[in-house]
């Protein structure tokens, strides 16, 4: 990657100030396509935003980033180098408080001034220079909404040794193809890398009372499958902001009354979920938190002798184990 570019203080207009939000912008007015909007929390999006300014200038796009009250001032200062680059609109938003990823992307959607929004985690990076020219074709013609999904990939990051589990999470999860997403439109929708009509946004808006990390992308896309087409294509970009297995393990074990607030939301979509059949099988069953600390020392493997499948394996049997212990039953 370039050198960050330095901050120039003509580059970028005075800030607008509101109780909540700091909002600055580069100036630049026009029309544009979409709507590039950016969540981002303690991430100066630094590798996103280097790619987004060689596409961009190929296309008329603005962008937004929210930073959902990390108060870093070195961070915004990079930020706003970075956007003062920006060949079309582009524009920072300062919350003064940290609110969480739903209410960031919910205020995002409240600046963009585009009927179409790309929604890009800060830790995306685009996986090829076609990127924005795929979604733009992908726009249906009219004015009928619809929800384009992209997918997501580690094309272009190697895993070291402390990120290892968590790669081998996602290839085996996650980075699915169009077609095997299809199968499940709204359970595959993973919110950071996804292509929306406004209408969409704004008729389902992102579940706050999701706290912390973890399955509010999965509740927002099964809300936007009972109303509206998801369509999944292949239009990946590379998730750079992989875990630890420490931070992995952390997300997972204080994720499950989000898991329990998606399942009383979405009984019949998420009872068909594996994950959810073993939690349920787990609750009457003695001793969860010794089977979930065994799984954790396991997938955890400090020693490094656990293989890559078993620890894949006690990393779910962890989940659940947790899960079991939060799960409510709406038919109990």
């Amino acid at each position: 990657m370039s050198d960050t570019p330095k901050p120039s203080a003509s580059a970028m207009a005075e800030p607008g100030v509101t109780s909540q939000e700091t909002v600055r912008d580069n100036g630049h007015n026009g029309p544009s396509q979409i709507s590039i909007c950016i969540p981002a929390w303690r991430d100066t999006a630094s590798p996103l935003l280097h790619a987004l300014s060689e596409l961009v200038e190929h296309h008329v796009c603005e962008v937004l980033i929210y930073d959902d009250g990390s108060g870093d001032q070195e961070m915004t200062a990079t930020i706003i180098a970075h956007l003062a680059e920006f060949k079309g609109p582009a524009k920072l938003i300062t919350a003064h408080q940290n609110k969480g990823r739903s209410f960031a992307r919910n205020r995002l959607i409240d600046h963009a001034n585009c009927d179409w929004l790309l929604m890009l985690d800060a830790d995306m990076l685009p996986d090829d220079d076609k990127f924005l020219a795929r979604y733009l074709d992908a726009i249906p013609g009219g004015t009928e909404p619809a929800l384009i999904a992209g997918g997501f990939s580690l094309a272009q990051i190697t895993a070291d040794k402390s990120r290892a589990l968590h790669a081998a999470q996602s290839i085996k999860s996650e980075c699915l193809g169009a077609a095997e997403r299809m199968t499940d439109p709204g359970r595959f929708v993973f919110t950071s890398n996804i292509l929306a009509h406004r209408q969409i946004l704004e008729n389902v808006s992102f579940d706050d009372g999701y706290q912390g990390w973890g399955w509010e992308d999965v509740d927002w896309g099964l809300r936007v499958a009972e109303q509206f087409p998801i369509r999944h294509i292949d239009n990946t970009a590379t998730h750079l902001g992989l875990d630890t297995t420490d931070a992995l393990l952390h997300k997972y074990g204080t994720s499950g009354e989000n898991f329990a607030r998606l399942a009383s939301q979405h009984p019949q979509a998420v009872s068909q979920m594996p994950l959810y059949k073993v939690a349920r099988g787990l609750r009457p069953v003695p001793g969860t938190s010794i089977i979930a600390n065994i799984c954790k020392r396991l997938a955890r493997d400090r020693f490094g002798f656990v293989p890559m499948e078993m620890r894949l394996f006690a990393l779910k049997l962890y989940r659940s184990a947790i899960y079991s212990e939060t799960l409510h039953d709406p038919r109990d």
